[in-house]
């Protein structure tokens, strides 16, 4: 199994992303961004402020603000001190106004942007075609659908934010050190290639890292799932302590792979602020000989208290975010490892809406099988091998055989879960490889050997057959009494509302198994699948399902697959299948008569059932 969802290379997963889910709303993006972008500006804006008004008070140097007429600025010392206080508090309101229209933009745009991109990544995955998850771990799908994606919730909604702060912050500091003191600005500027090419090199150590941050968290869920699934064999197989040490050597795996990322990041941040430091020492001890003494080295002019301690101030500014430019790196890799996994879900070209193709309907129709062969991924033994079949319109067909002998496959390429190696399966006339595969879905009811129930009230597991989960209270109630199951539900303690929990496990094994069947026929569908109905119910159950088969397969096309024959016995054909080729066909009584193998399975069945009765 691989853990790349899309063989497609994306340099650029976020932008991707964003181009798909978020361009709706980019103008919301736009307001959120700039409206930061300006708060974080104006919020510097007080220490600038105040060093021109000292040097204004006590340097008698003008109060000269870009933008602002010199003739509104007031000559009087007082009067100047309450205009500098007046556009310290303007300039505050309108920076936390500022700063509460990004906030609320970034939170708005950042949860539609989610929303879109969860329920469309949902609603993709739910369509893929069935050999998409024989080749990917559901670990890893959960893990994409669930943590990656709140990864992305914590990139979008957090970091981009803190992303525009630093970035907003450095900028402003360095226009407000400019507007200073050009010559120091630029010394200070001296220092970007420095942290940007050691930057640049923890950047490309960390993301290989958090790609397999991703896929070891993934190979961890999948191990859970399957755990938590299998609770009950690993308890009656005593395999409690294998299962532990698998779950352990996953974890070690996963831990292992976060704490080298965590080495890294401790590595960069002192080296982050060690440049800082430096830079900073540099400046004070320039600034400190430029006052006393004159300009050193090669700069020229002058300098004033009241621009260097504005510019110590601004530099002091810039410290935090070149020192967290390391956690930004991190989650922007770690965003875009997510990126590349949701990314890959959602953009891959296999069918996945099963609406591609020639959308049909049938009524009781024919189904062919004209020299089938298939052989699963990954594997070179066929499955099925040369089948031939020819059922007619609304007949009742019996597919058995041993374990392993490819009967569910046969159901499997019925249903378009896959599509043969070789030869046609023909449905009412139609190739199934020109038909949607939902065209055909939608016209099926379908019964699988784990009698499956979502979580939610009988009524909503029932109502779930029906044409976009839709049916009335009498469809649902019809339908539970053609699969014998209206009488049990009428005493349960809510009746129909009655809530099941998780995979239905309040009911019994053959309850859930009669659910299963009424939300098979609840949409009336024309062609019935049963695949090992009653292989998991005891005899009574199955004794209440026979009973009720008549009218369940009345006037649809059947296909029945069972290890029990008396399952069959009545159908109107008996395919026998051995190592994926058709031995014989044929009714009940033919197949009896003729001696072979199922006569031979007949007779150990019957006996085994005479012997149980003795």
């Amino acid at each position: 199994m691989t853990d790349a969802f899309s063989e497609r290379a994306d340099h650029y997963p976020l932008v991707s992303l964003v181009r798909r889910y978020g361009r709706a709303d980019l103008a919301l993006l736009l307001v959120a961004m700039v409206s930061t972008a300006v708060s974080i500006f104006l919020s510097l804006a007080d220490v600038y402020l105040i060093g021109l008004g000292i040097d204004a008070l006590f340097n008698d140097q003008p109060f000269a603000l870009p933008l602002l007429p010199e003739s509104l600025v007031p000559s009087a010392p007082v009067d100047l001190l309450v205009f500098v206080t007046g556009l310290i508090v303007v300039t505050s309101l309108v920076t936390h106004l500022l700063s509460f229209v990004g906030e609320y933009c970034f939170g708005l745009y950042t949860q539609r942007f989610l929303h879109e991109l969860r329920t469309d990544s949902f609603s993709r995955v739910v369509r893929f075609d069935l050999s998409f998850f024989d080749e990917h771990r559901t670990g890893n799908v959960i893990s994409a659908l669930n943590d990656d994606v709140n990864q992305l919730d914590t990139f979008f909604n957090k970091l981009v934010e803190a992303s525009i702060w630093a970035l907003t912050t450095l900028v402003s500091a360095f226009v407000y050190m400019a507007l200073l003191n050009v010559q120091l600005a630029l010394f200070v500027l001296c220092s970007a290639p420095v942290l940007a090419a050691t930057n640049l090199w923890f950047s490309r150590q960390v993301e290989p890292i958090q790609d397999d941050i991703r896929s070891e968290r993934g190979g961890l869920n999948a191990l859970l799932a399957t755990a938590l699934g299998g609770l009950d064999v690993i308890k009656a197989n005593t395999a409690e302590d294998a299962e532990r040490g698998r779950i352990t050597r996953s974890s070690r795996d996963y831990t292992d792979a976060r704490l080298e990322n965590r080495r890294l990041s401790i590595r960069q941040a002192p080296l982050n602020r060690l440049v800082v430091g430096v830079w900073l020492v540099f400046v004070v001890a320039i600034g400190v000989q430029w006052i006393t003494v004159g300009p050193p080295l090669f700069f020229s002019g002058t300098l004033t208290a009241g621009e260097l301690v504005p510019l110590l101030f601004y530099l002091e500014r810039m410290t935090p975010p070149l020192k967290n430019l390391g956690g930004l790196i991190n989650g922007y890799k770690g965003a875009k490892a997510a990126a590349k996994r949701v990314g890959g879900l959602t953009a891959r070209d296999a069918r996945t809406g099963g609406e591609d193709g020639e959308h049909v309907t049938f009524d009781a129709p024919c189904v062919e099988f004209d020299g089938v062969s298939f052989t699963y991924p990954g594997t070179d033994q066929r499955v099925l091998d040369g089948v031939d079949l020819d059922v007619s319109p609304g007949a009742t067909v019996g597919i058995v055989g041993a374990t392993g002998a490819g009967k569910s496959t046969l159901l499997d390429l019925l249903l378009q879960y896959h599509d043969p190696d070789e030869g046609r399966v023909r449905v009412g006339g139609h190739n199934l490889e020109d038909v949607a595969p939902r065209s055909l879905r939608e016209q099926v009811g379908y019964v699988d050997q784990d009698s499956f129930l979502f979580d939610g009230t009988v009524r909503e597991n029932v109502a779930a057959g029906a044409p976009r989960g839709e049916a009335t209270d009498d469809e649902v109630r019809a339908a539970a009494g053609i699969a014998g199951a209206h009488e049990f539900v009428t005493d349960l303690s809510a009746g129909y509302d009655t809530e099941l929990g998780e995979r239905g496990t309040s009911l019994s094994g053959g309850q859930r198994q009669r659910l299963a069947i009424a939300r098979a026929v609840v949409g009336d569908p024309e062609l019935l699948v049963l695949d090992e109905a009653t292989s998991h119910v005891d005899t009574e159950s199955e004794r209440l399902v026979q009973e009720h088969l008549a009218d369940i397969t009345a006037d649809r096309t059947t296909f029945v697959v069972a290890h029990r024959l008396s399952t069959v016995r009545h159908a109107d054909e008996i395919v026998v299948l051995d190592d994926g080729v058709v031995t014989e066909t044929g009714t009940h009584d033919e197949l009896v008569d003729a001696g072979g193998s199922y006569a031979n399975l007949w007779n150990v069945q019957v006996g085994a059932l005479e012997a149980a009765g003795d």
